[in-house]
């Protein structure tokens, strides 16, 4: 981009370039403009797809989504999903598996994490690798309108790598270690390779490809704890005409690593906690996710005005656990309660999504609709076996015997889900000023359980109606405002019932929301600002008169979010966010329960990230220079507030500096750069997660 160069500036260029800003003022001032050095790729978005399942304007929309595109996860070093959660409002770590995080003040299900729009994850341990994704959208609210049962606090939607027309080849190599009292630089060191290739495979382009290869070897600061990835991502696409394209590929995952459930603390106090790189399981312990995925991608236009999209995806994956995994502190003998315990959980995931997106004007009133409908098959077949408990000290945990493989008891659970829908949603464009939203969805969960170890079979159906609604005004064109309504659904597990041995009706939830969006400078800046008031029931909770399972528990979740999108000059962004959630335990006939906090919520989180390039060269090359700041105040690890413990608030630093020449790039990333200790998530006084204390990361990427 060109423009004049003002007095300012020029003042500004020599203060920061010394002799080489006066040669490129003297140049520019012979033409009048000057071409910017250090212009960066936006972080800004300026269209979503997964309020609408197809592309829109932000703007036109009364939900809010947040975007974290590939540009910001390279610039932060992600090479997970949750290395970017804390730049994102409303949404906390409560654990380390793939779906451990809180939305809006509610917990997270498998089915909050969704790829292209449809559920079945390829591993469940960890979280998702970043290797092949394209950009991570976040819709919070209710979204059971379009993709059926979800937590009414959101869903994270992961958008994959498409094969291109046009050849490139990039590779990102890393390596890092942490520099910390407990593992000192060059000890504990972790790997990660890429290779990413994509183009045409004939002259007419027809034909495309895409094949990611991804492998990790990873060190933890932890004692005995490591890890080996490795991934698979091959894509084809077909173009026969302009009109119609299909997709096909294949994800392939194996993850193995030694398993970790944190740290124990004594008396409930985080005060009392062990130190850092105390680990309770056996370095013989091993976990294990593979996973194989079929997915597919068919898009045409059926008329001028309609087209037609049918996604399909396939999971097959198991896990297996075998692990002396921490149960219970003995607060009396300082001691730290093990069981033995060896799972094996294998599942399938079928699902196929298929929908016509168009308009149709009736008078001057345009209507754009979508129309869909989906089937799902999922089966779970999990086996659990266990042993006798151990107990090993707390501060020196003994080593723990080799197992036997003769475990006591079994539990082996096998649960087939059909799942049918139907939904349609219509966005109505009165004027240019007023747009109009709502949907409507039906929904049906057929399941059939089976204990096999007892013989026991059960059968059950459930179904409801959910809907949606929003007004969208836009003030200007830069600036709309929206109300919007929203429900959830969610049908409770078939293994709870009620005193008669019958099972409950689905959970259900609701949201109302009100926000405005605003788009400033020539889209170089937008903030986002929501109210949202969401309410959860028909929570399964035990009555402590009766001890029978009943509808008796409750959520409420309100708060207001803030984010705001900012690229002052073409060499200079900012990123930042604030959101205060109050999520609370409405209902529920404990006393110790009801009106304390959701587990895993943090009443207030913040972020701040800024990403500067100097704009001139050095040795040929543009330097830049990122700075990152998180912050969460204090969370719990359980709802009952005789049995959590209280995770304090935590500030943390992140800085990098990257020399960019050509098509190549090296990065030097320093996350928690003033080594604090902070505990990110907990689910008991035995499992309580510290964050990772200071960490180097020197990475070399190219693209050719």
């Amino acid at each position: 981009m060109k423009f004049p160069i003002s007095p300012v500036a020029q003042s500004l260029m020599f203060i920061l370039g010394g002799n080489n800003y006066v040669f490129a003022a003297e140049e520019a001032t012979k033409f009048d403009t000057m071409v910017v050095v250090g212009q960066q790729n936006s972080y800004l978005n300026p269209e979503v797809s997964t309020a609408t399942k197809s592309n829109v304007d932000p703007l036109d929309s009364p939900q809010t989504v947040n975007v974290i595109n590939q540009q910001f996860l390279e610039d932060i070093r992600a090479e997970s999903l949750e290395d970017a959660y804390g730049y994102s409002t409303g949404l906390s770590r409560s654990g380390t598996n793939a779906n451990s995080f809180t939305l809006r003040g509610i917990e997270a299900d498998l089915n909050s994490i969704q790829v292209n729009g449809l559920p079945g994850l390829a591993s469940r341990f960890g979280s998702p690798t970043t290797a092949n994704v394209e950009q991570v959208e976040i819709l919070k609210g209710p979204a059971s309108i379009l993709y059926g049962q979800i937590q009414p606090g959101g869903l994270v939607n992961i958008i994959t790598k498409k094969p291109q027309d046009v050849s490139s080849v990039k590779f990102d190599i890393s390596g890092n270690s942490y520099d910390t009292g407990g593992s000192e630089f060059g000890v504990d060191n972790s790997f990660t390779g890429t290779l990413d290739t994509t183009g045409p495979l004939n002259e007419q382009k027809t034909w495309l490809y895409r094949f990611i290869v991804s492998a990790e070897d990873t060190n933890s600061y932890r004692q005995d704890v490591d890890a080996q990835n490795y991934y698979l991502f091959p894509t084809l696409t077909y173009r026969p005409n302009t009109d119609t394209e299909v997709s096909f590929g294949l994800e392939i995952q194996s993850e193995t690593r030694v398993p970790d459930d944190g740290l124990a603390v004594l008396d409930h106090d985080i005060k009392q906690i062990a130190s850092l790189d105390t680990h309770y399981q056996s370095a013989d312990d091993t976990a294990e996710d593979k996973g194989l995925v079929a997915f597919a991608t068919f898009n045409t236009m059926a008329t001028d005005n309609f087209d037609i999209t049918v996604d399909w995806r396939s999971v097959w994956h198991q896990d297996t656990r075998s692990v002396y995994e921490s149960r219970d502190v003995d607060n009396d003998t300082d001691t730290v309660t093990l069981r033995d315990r060896d799972n094996e959980n294998e599942r399938q995931y079928h699902f196929v999504d298929a929908r016509t997106t168009g308009s149709l004007w009736w008078g001057n009133v345009e209507h754009q609709l979508l129309v869909g409908m989906n089937l799902g098959y999922e089966e779970r077949d999990f086996k659990r076996q266990t042993n006798a408990t151990s107990d090993v000290d707390f501060y020196d945990p003994d080593d723990l015997n080799s197992r036997t493989g003769d475990y006591t008891s079994l539990n082996h659970r096998i649960t087939d889900y059909m799942n049918y829908g139907a939904y349609l949603q219509d966005s109505i464009y009165l004027n240019n000023d007023w747009t109009l939203m709502a949907g409507l969805r039906y929904s049906r969960q057929d399941v059939d359980f089976e204990r096999v170890d007892t013989g026991f079979t059960s059968s059950n159906s459930s179904d409801a109606f959910v809907s949606q609604g929003g007004i969208v005004y836009h003030l200007s064109e830069a600036t709309s405002l929206y109300v919007s309504y929203g429900e959830s659904f969610n049908p409770n597990s078939i293994e709870d019932t009620d005193v008669n041995g019958d099972n409950f009706e689905p959970e259900k939830g609701r949201q109302y929301e009100v926000g405005t969006k605003t788009n400033l400078f020539n889209d170089k800046t937008n903030l986002t600002i929501a109210y949202f008031d969401i309410k959860k029931s028909n929570v399964v909770e035990e009555d402590l008169v009766t001890g029978e399972d009943e509808l008796l528990g409750g959520i409420k979740s309100t708060g207001v979010e803030v984010e705001l999108l900012m690229m002052p000059i073409e060499n200079w962004q900012i990123k930042l966010g604030y959101a205060y959630v109050d999520a609370r335990i409405t209902d529920n006939p404990d006393e110790n329960i009801k009106g304390n906090r959701t587990p895993a919520s943090a009443l207030h989180d913040a972020y701040v990230w800024t990403k500067y390039n100097f704009p001139y060269k050095i040795a040929k090359g543009t330097v830049g220079t990122t700075l990152g700041a998180n912050y969460e105040s204090s969370r719990y690890t359980d709802e009952d507030s005789t049995d959590r413990v209280k995770l304090p608030g935590y500030t943390t630093f992140d800085l990098g500096l990257h020399y960019e020449i050509e098509q190549y790039r090296a990065s030097l990333n320093i996350e928690n750069i003033f080594d604090d200790t902070y505990y990110i998530a907990g689910s008991s006084d035995s499992s309580i997660y510290a964050g990772d204390p200071r960490n180097i990361t020197l990475s070399l990427s190219g693209k050719f």
